[in-house]
């Protein structure tokens, strides 16, 4: 094993016996966090013509065999005509200001999210965002960065410090 390096063992158990074993190497050296200070309240435009916008602020790859991103951002929407989106990613949403209604396509229930609440999206999820007023969320994605705040020039990391 390459040196600074430390090897961790999962077992997986059912009934008394393992039926899986999971190995995954991790360096042994300390990495330090990222921080960016103040990022709830940058200012984030509306393109214009535009009724909601996302501003993804930091976002990682994986070395691994496969990569994988996990991206971070905000996002905004004010009244207008209703978001669709189509999800070929997972995302989380937690709704930290105003009011976002989500309208569940496979269901046909509307959900009216507030401050507080938590929203899951799974691959394949399709949806339509909408307000009647303005929402702001925190959202964290499995995909790259794709809107990002004209404040994360320069700030990203382009991949995982491990």
């Amino acid at each position: 094993m390459p040196p600074n390096r430390i090897l961790i063992l999962f077992k997986t158990h059912h009934c008394g016996q393992t039926i899986a074993d999971t190995r995954v190497i991790v360096s042994s050296n300390l990495v330090p966090l990222t921080v960016i200070k103040g990022a709830g309240h940058e200012f984030i435009p509306l393109p214009q013509g535009e009724n909601a916008t996302t501003a993804d602020f930091h976002s990682i790859r994986t070395q691994t065999e496969s990569p994988a991103y996990f991206t971070s951002g905000f996002y905004k929407i004010e009244a207008g005509p209703q978001r669709p989106a189509h999800y070929t990613f997972e995302e989380t949403k937690y709704v930290l200001s105003g009011q976002i209604d989500v309208l569940d396509e496979a269901t046909g229930i509307t959900h009216h999210l507030v401050p507080g609440d938590f929203a899951f999206f799974h691959v394949g999820s399709k949806v339509k965002f909408s307000t009647k007023s303005q929402g702001f969320a925190f959202y964290a994605v499995t995909r790259p960065v794709r809107t990002p705040h004209p404040n994360l020039q320069g700030r990203e990391e382009s991949k995982s410090k491990l």
